[in-house]
């Protein structure tokens, strides 16, 4: 993220998606590692060198490194060591050794696996570091992207059983990972500054935000030099046709390459489920969507001549069924957030981000965002604000919460209005000014020769809207109205004491999501994604008093009021 000190700057797949848990992993058979298999060894980087180097990157506004390229070119047919098993199975394996990393990410420019061959990434004991790998997970373009595997040692791994095709790989790029990686045996997690930071889930600051928090993801950003983190939201269009746009910055990715946008990773759901710091990542890092195809940018290098945004759409032309089935899925449950493109000045809201590539965090600003410009080039390009304190901490901005979406409230449906190119604000500088990329100037201001308005991809049928609100599931733009929802759903018993129940039976072929209100607007309740059954609401711990039960579609929504006696 580009961070200001004083006055100066400082501080998709094109081809398919790829899930991973990186602890949850499916083991392999284990294998006795041949004595005689060859080690690819890494010279380490000098750590001096490179800590001046992100200094330097601090300055320059470019993306939070985490990691360093070095070259590689590893192949079954030229590398490692084949070994025929007695049952006429055959394993190769190669040793790799990288003094001092935290992790190793695995690039391959051509990855082709056949039949029932297999490939893992496993370390000298035998424990898988990465799930294993099959030809189910060969993309359209046939690259991959095998990341953050823990550790400095370990073993890679390619089994084909009897009669199986030969694979075709060839491993051109070994990222050296060597900090935010989340291994647990280097440090916890929590890489964000934790004296001000505030978990997306903690209460009562979250409240208000399930459905928004749901289309963040944080970013892996390749380039020809390394890898690091950035964060954006999943977008949504007027065509509400489910297109997996998501908006980020274009300072994450100013120097990607096409091949490098095929290795882009997008993790949804990096979260803690509560305001507690977890010690390990767990499966929070499950649900992740590998590769991304560029759509439209802002002018030249980001923010220094234009609003700094970058649109990529996740997966390919190809991939895009796959793609919008994956994220409607229950395990990603993402939500495409809507926007505002007016150029109106809002006087609350949040941003919600990935500082670090830590678990999703919250800031807050609770007065109205003022006109600035980033670089001195063009006038009133972005919002400048000014976080405020809440009740469990006072969120701010970090490297890694780059691209994140900056929200206004509007007490229902809120809107994505900028997207973060930088500032000064920190833990120890909490008064310090963040700057967002207008929507309002993506829209269509940054129209320069090579760049694409953003308006071309979300307003596809130039309407002329300039507002439109997220939803769940906006995959056709035809469905029931107010009216026909609410005479649909039914509750009772109302007045209710310890369960309440909702009818759903009728809407057998809509998905809805059900929110509970008390009547100060505190979320209490959020069920999400139902269609044609009972759902049973445990409301024992509610207050005597009325509540308002909300009901949303992918367009429209309807209220009901119940009271607990």
């Amino acid at each position: 993220m580009k961070k200001k000190l004083l006055s100066l700057g400082l501080a998709i797949f094109i081809g398919g998606i790829s899930l991973q848990a990186q602890n949850n992993l499916q083991s392999s058979e284990k294998y006795t590692v041949n004595k005689y298999a060859p080690t690819h060894t890494i010279t380490p980087p000098s750590m001096s060198a490179i800590n001046a180097e992100d200094l330097e990157r601090d300055k320059k506004g470019m993306y939070y490194r985490i990691g360093v390229s070095t070259d590689a070119n590893i192949s079954p047919s030229f590398s490692g060591l084949w070994t025929n098993l007695s049952n006429g199975d055959r394993i190769w394996q190669l040793k790799v050794k990288a003094t001092g990393a935290e992790a190793l990410s695995f690039l391959f420019s051509t990855f082709k696996l056949y039949d029932n061959a297999s490939f893992w990434v496993q370390d000298n004991q035998g424990n898988p570091l990465y799930r294993t790998l099959t030809k189910n997970d060969v993309l359209d373009h046939f690259q991959q992207h095998v990341e953050l595997c823990f550790g400095d040692e370990m073993v890679l791994n390619l089994l084909e059983p009897n009669g199986t095709r030969p694979s075709e790989f060839l491993l051109d790029q070994i990222m050296y990972d060597y900090r935010s990686t989340g291994n647990p045996n280097v440090q916890k997690i929590n890489e964000s500054d934790a004296t001000c930071e505030v978990n997306v889930n903690c209460s009562p600051e979250g409240d208000n935000w399930q459905d928004e928090k749901r289309g963040i993801a944080r970013i892996l950003v390749v380039d020809p030099a390394g890898q690091g983190y950035c964060s954006g939201t999943l977008i949504n269009n007027t065509a509400k046709d489910c297109k997996p746009y998501f908006l980020t910055a274009l300072h994450c990715g100013v120097s990607s390459t096409t091949a490098n946008f095929n290795q882009w990773k997008f993790y949804f759901g990096y979260e803690s489920p509560n305001c507690v710091n977890p010690t390990t990542a767990g499966t929070l890092a499950s649900h992740v969507i590998t590769g991304c195809v560029k759509k439209a940018t802002s002018n030249c290098n980001g923010g220094d001549t234009g609003s700094d945004f970058l649109l990529v759409q996740m997966g390919s032309a190809a991939s895009e069924a796959a793609t919008i089935n994956t994220l409607r899925s229950a395990n990603f449950n993402a939500y495409w957030n809507g926007w505002d493109a007016n150029n109106t000045a809002s006087t609350s809201g949040v941003g919600i981000h990935h500082p670090a590539g830590d678990i999703k965090k919250i800031s807050a600003y609770t007065s109205a965002l003022t006109s600035t410009s980033w670089g001195g080039v063009a006038a009133n390009t972005h919002w400048q604000l000014v976080w405020a304190a809440t009740t469990n901490g006072h969120g701010v901005t970090e490297g890694g919460s780059s691209g994140s979406p900056l929200f206004t409230y509007n007490g229902g449906n809120s809107r994505v209005v900028g997207t973060l190119t930088g500032g000064g604000s920190f833990c120890t500088a909490t008064s310090s000014p963040d700057a967002y990329g207008k929507m309002a100037y993506h829209w269509q201001s940054n129209t320069t020769a090579g760049n694409i308005p953003l308006k071309n991809f979300l307003d596809p049928g130039n309407t002329g809207v300039l507002v439109l609100d997220g939803s769940a599931n906006p995959c056709s733009a035809a469905g029931i109205d107010e009216e026909e929802l609410l005479n649909a759903i039914s509750i009772f018993p109302n007045p209710v004491n310890d369960q309440l129940t909702i009818d759903l039976s009728t809407l057998k072929n809509e998905s809805v999501s059900i929110y509970i209100y008390d009547m100060t607007g505190k979320l209490l309740k959020s069920i999400y994604n139902q269609s044609g059954n009972l759902v049973n609401v445990n409301t024992a711990s509610f207050a005597k008093g009325m509540y308002q039960v909300v009901f949303k579609t992918a367009t429209t929504e309807s209220v009901q009021k119940v009271i607990k006696q």
